[in-house]
């Protein structure tokens, strides 16, 4: 995983199965997801003392191992087309 301001890798870059890339409006929707799980926890009934009440909200913002890299990462754009070409 990479942080990078586009999914198009440099010409020089060298690219590996499974790369993702972090681009400038993924790490938005990312601050959001992260800041949307840390007040949906702490809001209201504290909710954050409450292991199942965490699992939940991160599930629900994508924020857990099976969604992260989904979520809030693209594939280089080479890779992108080869996928579906």
């Amino acid at each position: 995983m990479i942080v990078h301001p586009s999914r198009e890798p440099h010409g020089q870059a060298i690219t590996v199965e499974g790369m993702r890339v972090v681009t400038p409006e993924k790490w938005t929707e990312l601050t959001a997801a992260v800041r949307g799980w840390a007040e949906s926890l702490t809001l209201g009934q504290q909710r954050w003392q409450d292991p199942q009440a965490v699992a939940e909200r991160l599930t629900f913002h994508k924020l857990t191992a099976g969604t992260f890299f989904t979520a809030f990462a693209l594939p280089p754009a080479a890779a992108a087309a080869a996928a579906t070409g």
